[in-house]
């Protein structure tokens, strides 16, 4: 009997403290938001397509279109001396790869177009692209719980 009391605590605790949160939850430090916005300097005048109201069926294509804009446009116009771009790129590629195994690919509706959003500075593009990764951890906790 002592035994079973036992097993049935240990259930009850462990599946209670696993159903807390996510398994596989994104920290936000991977994003490295803070380090570009610390590191990287763009010309006032530079303005990126910042994702804005993204629908969840459009997270994988606007996660394309904000490497899209830091490969091509960031790492053009801005400064970066210590790399923070293509370690953002780095890991926006293996999130981008995550989705599209997980069922959530890139897509062509009219909803999910890049152009379609507003052009800002750098510093709010990073705010904008750190609201669309919060989106994404959001809906992959959804479709894994």
């Amino acid at each position: 009997m002592e035994h079973f009391i036992r097993i049935a605590f240990w259930i009850f605790t462990l599946s209670g403290s696993l159903q807390a949160g996510p398994l596989f939850k994104r920290a936000t430090s991977d994003w490295n938001i803070d380090f570009m916005r610390a590191n990287v300097t763009c010309p006032p005048d530079s303005t990126f397509y910042s994702p804005e109201e993204v629908l969840p069926k459009c997270i994988t294509t606007a996660l394309d279109c904000v490497m899209q804009e830091l490969l091509g446009k960031a790492r053009v116009e801005c400064d970066d001396p210590e790399n923070r771009i293509g370690q953002a790129l780095e890991t926006y590629s293996t999130l981008s790869v995550t989705r599209i195994r997980n069922g959530h690919g890139l897509t062509d509706s009219p909803d999910c177009v890049c152009e379609k959003w507003r052009q800002t500075t750098f510093h709010e593009f990073l705010n904008k692209t750190e609201t669309l990764l919060n989106l994404d951890n959001t809906e992959s906790h959804k479709t894994s719980a």
